[in-house]
C-alpha cells in the first residue's frame, strides 16, 4: 500500500510490498469499501433526489440543450431555448470574476500580528503566487465560479503530488543541458455539485462525518498510480476481473447526459475518493498496524466493530477495490475540499445560483417561444383537406413548385386548405416581459435590452442605466464576497500549509497568517490611501521614525511584489544602531555642538560689531536730517518773503491798472461831453 509521509524536507511514498507480503485475506478490502461505499451510496442518493434533476435542468438551459424532459405540454414540437439565463449566468460570473481575479497580485497573505519576524510570510506569498501559477489555478476558480452560478455550488479539491520539473542549465563545457528536479505541488482541481457527495445531515463540509468525490478516469490513469506506487499493487489483480463483469455497464457522467461511455466502447474507471472519519480497526486492518495510526487511536485495534474513528483518506475503483487507504497525513488534519456557495440558502450546505434564480421565468420564456415556432409551423406550412374516395391510386400529397395534381372530379370539390388562424402578435411582448423577469431574478444586467427599452420609454439613458449597473454591482459584490470568503481565502490557507508541511525549504514553517484576497485587497487600499494623506499633512520637522512608520503601515496594506525588501529596508532604518556607531555617532554630535556653539558666539560678536555701526550710522543720519530740516526751514522762509513781494507787486500792478481804466474812461467821458455840446441846438 502507498502511503505519503514526511522525512525531513520530503514527501516519501512508501514503496509497493512483495506479493509475499500481501494482505491475508481480502476481507479488509471488502470490509473498508463495503463500510464506505454504503455511506457513500446511500448519501449520494439523497442528493440526487434532491438536487439531480434541477441540476441537469440547469446544465441544459446554460448550453442550450434540449432534452424531452423541458417539454411544457405534450403536443409541443419546437426546442428552442431563449439564451436569456444563459446570458444572466456568464455575465454574473464574468462580474465576479472581474472582482476577484483581474489583478496579477489577487492574493496578499500578512503575517499574526505578535510575530516578530513577519518577513518570512512575505516570502512564502511571492512563491505561493509563482506555485499557483504553475498549476494554473486562476482557471480552475474561475471554472468553480462558473459552476456555483449555475448550479449554486462551487467545489475545488487540492491534490498534493510530487513532479519533475525541468530547468535548463549550461554546464561546465558551456552548452545547455536540461536538468529535472522533484518538486511538490498542489494541484487545485474543478469538481462539479453533481461529482461530489457531502454528509446529508451535515451544514458544513467539517461538521459532517465525511465527503467523497466520485470521478471517472481513464484505466491507464489508475494504472500509472499503481506502477508509481501511490495506488496499492495488490488492486492491480482485482481490477482486471471486475472491469470484465462491468463489460456494457454504462458510466455516468451526470449532469452532461452526452458524455455517458459505455465500457465496451472505452475503458473508464470511476474512482471514488473518501475523506473523513472511518473506524479504526477497519482501517489498521488496511494499513496492517502501520505507526501512522495516531497513539489515541490505537484503542481496540483489530476489532472491526469498534467505533473509534480517525480522519482518512480512502480511494475506491469501481465501487469495490480499495486503491489506497491511510490516514490523513495533514498537519491539520484538513480535507482536501473547498465548498462555496453563490448565495448561502440559511441551514442548507448546497446554495442557491443564477441557474435557480432565473430558472422560472426561463421556463416562461421557453414556453412562448416554443408556442409561437409551433403557431409559426401551422400557419405557414400548408394544410389540406382531401376526399380520399376521390382520388387517384398512388396519389402522393406532396407540395412544391410545378406539382400536378390529378383528382377523379373537380379539384375545388376534392381539395380544400384549411386555415388555422392568424398569429397572435401580443407574444411579443410577453416574450420581452419574460426576458426582463429572467434580469429582475437573476439580479443580472443586460446592456443591450436596457437600452432598447430606455430608448422606446424615452428615459435618460445614462441616468437609469448608471442606476441598474450599480443594482447589478451590489448583488456581484455580495456574492464575490462569499466566495472570496469561502473558496479563495481557504485555497490559500490550505495551500500554504500544505507546502509548508511538505516542502519546508521554500515555505517558512509559519502555520500562523492572515489571508487577504481581491475584494480585502481593495479594502486596504482604501486605508493605504488614508495613510498616504496623512504622511503628506505631517509636519517637516516632524521624527524621521514617525514618517517611516506610516511608511511601513502603507507598504503592509499594499500588495505590492517587493513587500519583504521595502519591509526589511524600513525596519533596517527603524533599528538602533550598534553601540559603536552610537558612540561614534555620539561623539560626532558633541563637536557637532561645540562647533555650532563657537560659531554662534562668533556671529553673536559680529552681531554686535555691526549692531554698533548700524547705531553710528543712524546716529549721523538722524543728525544730517536735522541740519537738512533747518536748511529747508531757511529755504522755506525765503520763499515766504519773495512771495510776499511778489504778491505786493502784483497787488501794485492791479492798482495801476484800475487807475488806467479809470483815466481812460473820464477821457472818453470828456469826449462825449464835446460831442454833445458840439451838436447844433433845436430851432
Amino acid at each position: 500500500m502507498s502511503t505519503v509521509r514526511t522525512q525531513g524536507n520530503e514527501i516519501l511514498v512508501d514503496p509497493p510490498k512483495e506479493e509475499s507480503q500481501s494482505y491475508s485475506s481480502l476481507s479488509a478490502d471488502i470490509a473498508l469499501a463495503g463500510w464506505v461505499m454504503g455511506k457513500v451510496d446511500a448519501w449520494e442518493d439523497h442528493r440526487n433526489t434532491a438536487y439531480a434533476k434541477r441540476w441537469k435542468e440547469y446544465w441544459r438551459m446554460w448550453r442550450g440543450l434540449w432534452h424531452s424532459d423541458d417539454k411544457n405540454r405534450a403536443s409541443e414540437r419546437s426546442r428552442l431555448i431563449a439564451p436569456a439565463l444563459s446570458q444572466a449566468i456568464e455575465a454574473s460570473a464574468a462580474e465576479v470574476e472581474t472582482a476577484l481575479l483581474d489583478k496579477s497580485n489577487w492574493i496578499d497573505i500578512a503575517d499574526n500580528y505578535g510575530d516578530q519576524a513577519p518577513q518570512d510570510v512575505m516570502v512564502a506569498r511571492d512563491n505561493l503566487l509563482c506555485d499557483l501559477d504553475a498549476v494554473n489555478a486562476k482557471e480552475v476558480v474561475k471554472e468553480a465560479i462558473l459552476n456555483a452560478a449555475i448550479f449554486g455550488t462551487g467545489i475545488i479539491k487540492l491534490n498534493v503530488q510530487i513532479s519533475d520539473v525541468d530547468k535548463v542549465v549550461r554546464g561546465p563545457d558551456k552548452r545547455l543541458k536540461r536538468e529535472q528536479k522533484e518538486k511538490v505541488l498542489v494541484v487545485p482541481e474543478c469538481v462539479r455539485p453533481d461529482e461530489f457527495i457531502p454528509d446529508p445531515a451535515a451544514k458544513t463540509l467539517e461538521e459532517g462525518m465525511g465527503c467523497a468525490v466520485k470521478l471517472v478516469k481513464p484505466q491507464h490513469y489508475v494504472l500509472e498510480k499503481i506502477k508509481t506506487g501511490e495506488y496499492r499493487r495488490e488492486a492491480l489483480a482485482l481490477l482486471a476481473p471486475s472491469q470484465k463483469s462491468r463489460s456494457g455497464h454504462e458510466v455516468d457522467f451526470g449532469v452532461d447526459a452526452s458524455a455517458t461511455l459505455v465500457v465496451a466502447d472505452a475503458e473508464p474507471i470511476e474512482i471514488t475518493e473518501y475523506q473523513g472519519k472511518v473506524p479504526a480497526g477497519l482501517l489498521d486492518k488496511i494499513v496492517n498496524g502501520s505507526s501512522e495510526l495516531p497513539a489515541d487511536a490505537i484503542l481496540g485495534i483489530g476489532d472491526p466493530s469498534d467505533e473509534t474513528l480517525v480522519e482518512a483518506i480512502v480511494t475506491i475503483a469501481n465501487g469495490g477495490v480499495v486503491l489506497r487507504a491511510m490516514v490523513n497525513p495533514f498537519v491539520y488534519g484538513d480535507r482536501g475540499f473547498l465548498v462555496t456557495p453563490w448565495e448561502q440558502v440559511p441551514g442548507r450546505f448546497w446554495g442557491r445560483g443564477v441557474g435557480e434564480k432565473g430558472w422560472n421565468p426561463q421556463k416562461g420564456l421557453d414556453a412562448e417561444l416554443r408556442s409561437r415556432q409551433d403557431s409559426l409551423g401551422y400557419i405557414s406550412a400548408p394544410m389540406i383537406g382531401v376526399d380520399a374516395g376521390r382520388l387517384p391510386k398512388g396519389f402522393r400529397m406532396e407540395v412544391k413548385p410545378g406539382k400536378v395534381w390529378t383528382t377523379n372530379g373537380p379539384p375545388r370539390e376534392i381539395i380544400q386548405p384549411l386555415e388555422m388562424g392568424a398569429l397572435q402578435q401580443a407574444t411579443f411582448a410577453q416574450t420581452q416581459e419574460m426576458e426582463r423577469m429572467v434580469q429582475m431574478g437573476t439580479g443580472a444586467f443586460d446592456t443591450a435590452a436596457a437600452l432598447n427599452s430606455q430608448s422606446q420609454s424615452g428615459a435618460n439613458s445614462a441616468g437609469s442605466n448608471s442606476a441598474m449597473m450599480g443594482a447589478f454591482v451590489k448583488r456581484a459584490k455580495r456574492a464575490a464576497s462569499t466566495i472570496e470568503r469561502n473558496l479563495i481565502v481557504p485555497l490559500v490557507r490550505k495551500s500554504l500549509w500544505r507546502y509548508m508541511q511538505f516542502d519546508p525549504e521554500r515555505y517558512p514553517t509559519d502555520f500562523e497568517f492572515k489571508v487577504n484576497g481581491s475584494m480585502g485587497i481593495m479594502a486596504r487600499e482604501v486605508e493605504s490611501m488614508q495613510l498616504t494623506q496623512l504622511l503628506g499633512m505631517l509636519p517637516q520637522e516632524v521624527a524621521p521614525a514617525v514618517a517611516l512608520a506610516t511608511a511601513k503601515g502603507i507598504v503592509d496594506l499594499s500588495s505590492v511584489s517587493n513587500k519583504a525588501e521595502i519591509n526589511a529596508a524600513i525596519d533596517k532604518a527603524l533599528q538602533p544602531p550598534p553601540p559603536e556607531v552610537q558612540r561614534k555617532q555620539q561623539e560626532l554630535e558633541e563637536l557637532q555642538f561645540v562647533a555650532q556653539k563657537a560659531q554662534a558666539e562668533a556671529l553673536l560678536l559680529e552681531n554686535q560689531k555691526t549692531l554698533a555701526e548700524t547705531r553710528k550710522i543712524l546716529n549721523e543720519a538722524l543728525v544730517a536730517a536735522r541740519r537738512a530740516s533747518l536748511e529747508e526751514r531757511k529755504q522755506d522762509g525765503e520763499e515766504a518773503r519773495i512771495l510776499l513781494q511778489l504778491k505786493d507787486l502784483e497787488e501794485q500792478q492791479r492798482a495801476n491798472q484800475l487807475d488806467n481804466k479809470r483815466l481812460e474812461l473820464e477821457e472818453r467821458r470828456v469826449v462825449i461831453d464835446e460831442k454833445e455840446a458840439s451838436k447844433p441846438k433845436p430851432a
